[in-house]
């Protein structure tokens, strides 16, 4: 199969990549992947992903939204690619003839021209009823075992393993904090039995998703137990001679503990999801989003494994590679700002994913990102109907991302007149900038106003979006009329770009 015309990776960028990775590790070596959303406003062409991907050794990659231009942007990337069902369509693939159509459309198409490594059942976590409004999609083993029966007939299928992501909600934790008291809660522990066990026959992994400065803090615990660095005061002992100095070893060994008492001692723990939000959350900033990488890659690197489970290399997929402003925020605001990049391709902070603890790495950032003029829209000010006032940013919040507001937010210090700027301009730039002439997406009742000057504000960024090639065109017909849907937008891109370039010039200008 033939890489598509519009791939817009280098091959000079290709194989510097490949070099990377072959540089940075080995077969035997434990992986240090990312989760790639897509649920934002504006977003990276796919085949830029790929190639920031690349510039940045990453091998590893689990995507959340797999549609058909997505998946050719990896052809032949040497990206080993982790694909999966969504949470809202589980029910319907409780059904041979409907999986055998999903693996078709996903798997068997692409298998010639990428490497798949995991098939995930569920994004959020099927069984936590916190990610669900209460719910439990208990179909997910049965959906589970459907799927890894229908690769398991196919050719090289057996080398693609099935499993469902399961956040730490799922194990129940005695007041003692000791790992080795833990098990599986009692309301699901007779599914989960049945899960690992079909687990341990298919010898897939058991996907756990974690997020440390959430942990710690619902339950009341020192802070500094969320990171690997040794600052923690407090320790929690148990049998064996184990000692726990943070989080994620204890929450990694509790998680064994769970499967032994489950008959699955051997069932590989894989981390499915881990990081650290940069916004929204109390202690959830760049600095301590650093600081959490630089001792956590390299204890993953080291591959030496935790008290239960030591000299063990542990998967890891990092979460995630950039914000998602449209992504539910069923645990808090801050799971929109889980990204090492910001939407425009820029890193937040120094991290080395290669694991051996450098400072001051930055990550590559990502090439042919073009940005919607330097203009806001703000308030202009005027309080006579304060209750209009009012209606005007929550309409303004409704349709667009105002978490950063958010008590621990960056722009939580905003006065209400600020605020109600940072509302109307966050809405004015997901809706791609109305021209100043028609001036409608920031009108906001004639209570909006553009200007062009930055009125970004202490730690707050008033942000300018960036010119998203797949939403340049809205609409089934256009897509229709060209072959449909996002692939069409990529094939504007490039025309896209240039007008927003003639556009850019204009503004410098005037």
């Amino acid at each position: 199969m033939k890489i598509k015309p519009y791939w817009s990776c280098s091959i000079f960028t290709l194989i510097l990549g490949l070099c990377v990775i072959l540089y940075n590790f080995s077969p035997a070596d434990a992986f240090i992947g990312v989760n790639w959303g897509r649920l934002s406003s504006q977003r990276l062409i796919p085949s830029m992903v790929v190639d920031l991907l690349l510039q940045n050794g990453i091998q590893e990659v689990r995507i959340f939204q797999q549609s058909e231009n997505v998946l050719e942007a990896f052809y032949r990337s040497g990206i080993k690619v982790s694909v999966g069902l969504s949470n809202n369509v589980m029910e319907d693939y409780v059904n041979e003839t409907k999986v055998s159509e999903w693996v078709n459309d996903k798997i068997i198409k692409y298998e010639q021209v990428l490497e798949f490594r995991y098939v995930t059942v569920g994004r959020t976590n099927p069984f936590s009823p916190a990610f669900q409004a209460g719910k439990i999609l208990y179909d997910a083993v049965q959906v589970a075992g459907i799927i890894q029966r229908q690769l398991d007939r196919r050719r090289n299928g057996s080398n693609i393993k099935v499993t469902i992501p399961q956040y730490v909600d799922i194990i129940r934790l005695t007041n003692t904090m000791k790992p080795s008291e833990a098990d599986f809660r009692d309301d699901i522990k007779e599914k989960m039995v049945e899960y690992v066990t079909l687990l341990k026959q298919n010898q897939s992994p058991f996907f756990l998703t974690l997020f440390p400065i959430h942990y710690v803090y619902n339950n009341s615990l020192d802070f500094d137990f969320a990171f690997m660095d040794n600052r923690s005061t407090f320790t929690v002992q148990d049998i064996n001679n184990a000692n726990y100095t943070n989080v994620f070893e204890l929450l990694h060994d509790a998680c064994h503990w769970c499967l032994v008492k489950a008959n699955a001692t051997e069932v590989k723990i894989v981390i499915s999801s881990i990081g650290w939000p940069t916004d929204s959350f109390p202690g959830a900033n760049a600095t301590n989003a650093e600081r959490f990488y630089r001792s956590f890659l390299p204890y993953i690197a080291s591959g030496r494994g935790t008290p239960m489970r030591p000299n063990r290399k542990i998967d890891v997929f990092l979460n995630n590679l950039s914000d998602e402003n449209r992504i539910t925020i069923q645990i808090g605001a801050f799971q929109r700002h889980w990204g090492i990049y910001k939407f425009n391709g820029e890193a937040k902070y120094a991290i080395d994913f290669s694991g051996n603890g450098r400072d001051n790495v930055y990550p590559t950032t990502g090439k042919g990102v073009t940005f919607m003029p330097n203009r806001w829209c703000v308030f202009t000010g005027n309080m006579d109907d304060p209750g209009k006032v009012e209606q005007m940013r929550a309409m303004a919040c409704g349709d667009s991302d105002c978490s950063s507001l958010d008590d621990g937010g960056s722009c939580s210090h905003l006065t209400y007149k600020q605020k109600v700027s940072y509302a109307f301009n966050r809405y004015f730039q997901t809706k791609g900038q109305a021209s100043e002439a028609m001036n409608e997406k920031c009108d906001m009742g004639g209570l909006g106003k553009v200007v062009s000057e930055n009125p970004s504000n202490g730690t707050c960024e008033f942000p300018v979006e960036i010119l998203s090639a797949e939403n340049a065109v809205q609409g089934a017909t256009f897509g229709a009329a060209y072959g449909g849907g996002e692939r069409v937008r990529e094939r504007i891109s490039a025309i896209s770009v240039g007008i927003l370039g003639l556009i850019n010039v204009f503004w410098i200008i005037v």
